[in-house]
């Protein structure tokens, strides 16, 4: 009997020490799942606004890094030439990869309250934010692919300015050129090839100096 007694404690000891085992791991598996839902990302600037302060100039510096120049000792080829120049082109290849992820961030509007309705010209053949921002939320999986087109490009143009390859680069840049302008094509003037071949139709959030079409 006494054995029987001192084998239940021992069993009721084991359970305790199992009991609360569980509930210390309960709780440190619970703590991740609160940190996740306490880092909840929040959308600071518009589509347009990160069209004109990060793809805009970025997309410059790469259609500008390589190509040739006319000049007083004719026809010059232009490359980055230092490890300095090269890694520039790189961050910027790298602002435009990363810009995909922020364009397919949740909750971003295309342009603030007050622009909902403007377009860069009152007579332009455009959409407005508000028209743009109804397309995008009707089919967000083809606005995601877009996005990701453009960041398929970039680290091509990435790998190339790591590498050094002017040529890479050049090729690439057209690549970069032609995805900016299948969303716009979609998102921006689905009714008209190129707005911007008007001067008067230029815009804040085109590509300023895209390489020419071949």
């Amino acid at each position: 009997m006494r054995t029987v007694y001192a084998t239940l404690l021992v069993v009721s000891a084991v359970v305790v020490a199992a009991c609360d085992a569980h509930k210390s791991a309960s709780a440190n598996t619970a703590t991740p799942a609160a940190t996740v839902a306490s880092s909840a990302v929040t959308p600071v600037g518009t589509v347009k606004e990160i069209m004109i302060g990060i793809v805009d100039p970025s997309s410059k510096e790469l259609w500008d890094a390589v190509g040739t120049e006319s000049g007083p000792k004719g026809v010059v080829e232009k490359a980055p030439k230092t490890d300095e120049e090269w890694a520039k082109i790189e961050g910027d290849a790298l602002l435009l990869a990363e810009v995909a992820n922020l364009l397919k961030m949740p909750g971003r509007h295309v342009a603030l309250p007050e622009q909902a309705n403007l377009k860069s010209q009152p007579d332009a053949p455009e959409l407005t934010p508000v028209q743009i921002e109804e397309k995008i939320t009707k089919d967000r999986a083809a606005w995601e692919r877009k996005a990701d087109a453009l960041q398929v490009t970039s680290v091509k143009a990435r790998a190339a300015a790591r590498a050094h390859d002017k040529d890479g680069l050049l090729s690439v840049g057209e690549e970069i050129d032609n995805a900016c302008e299948s969303c716009h094509l979609v998102y921006w003037y689905p009714d008209e090839k190129k707005p911007g071949a008007s001067a008067a139709l230029a815009a804040p959030g085109t590509p300023p100096d895209a390489p020419p079409k071949k």
